[in-house]
């Protein structure tokens, strides 16, 4: 699913197919916490994400989840944690990400209340590596600079 990044068609057909899978799950989870704002959520794909399944934006209501996720059976997992984020956000606002009232709502959904999950089905694009200049190399270019 790498081709998900480049091909907005194939990010289009990812997002439909996020918005089937995600409907019944947060009509579950609305239903369960008793907050229907659950059902609102903006849910989007994301082709960029190398380090994390899925993002809660707090301020905005959205949740982002990466493209190679969308296929997973972890997805319902995903989607819990990250309504979680925001419902916890709603309630109580500023707290401990991954805090007891976090934990509270996933084991109240019936969910896992973890914070790492490692999926074999879930490959995430390649991380692009930074090259990074030794202190060395940094001083001695500043020097050159200076002359």
């Amino acid at each position: 699913m790498h081709g998900l990044r480049a091909d907005s068609r194939t990010m289009q057909d990812a997002t439909h197919e996020l918005h089937e899978r995600a409907r019944p799950v947060l009509q579950r989870l609305a239903e369960v916490w008793n907050e229907p704002r659950v059902l609102a959520l903006d849910l989007g794909v994301s082709g960029r994400m190398v380090s994390s399944l899925g993002r809660a934006y707090l301020e905005s209501g959205r949740v982002r989840v990466a493209a190679a996720l969308v296929r997973s059976r972890h997805l319902e997992e995903v989607l819990a944690h990250e309504a979680a984020h925001l419902v916890v956000h709603w309630r109580h606002g500023r707290v401990r990400p991954h805090g007891r009232e976090w934990r509270a709502l996933l084991v109240q959904a019936g969910e896992r209340a973890r914070v790492r999950l490692d999926p074999l089905d879930v490959v995430l694009p390649p991380r692009r590596r930074r090259r990074r200049r030794s202190r060395m190399a940094l001083a001695a270019a500043f020097l050159r600079s200076l002359l």
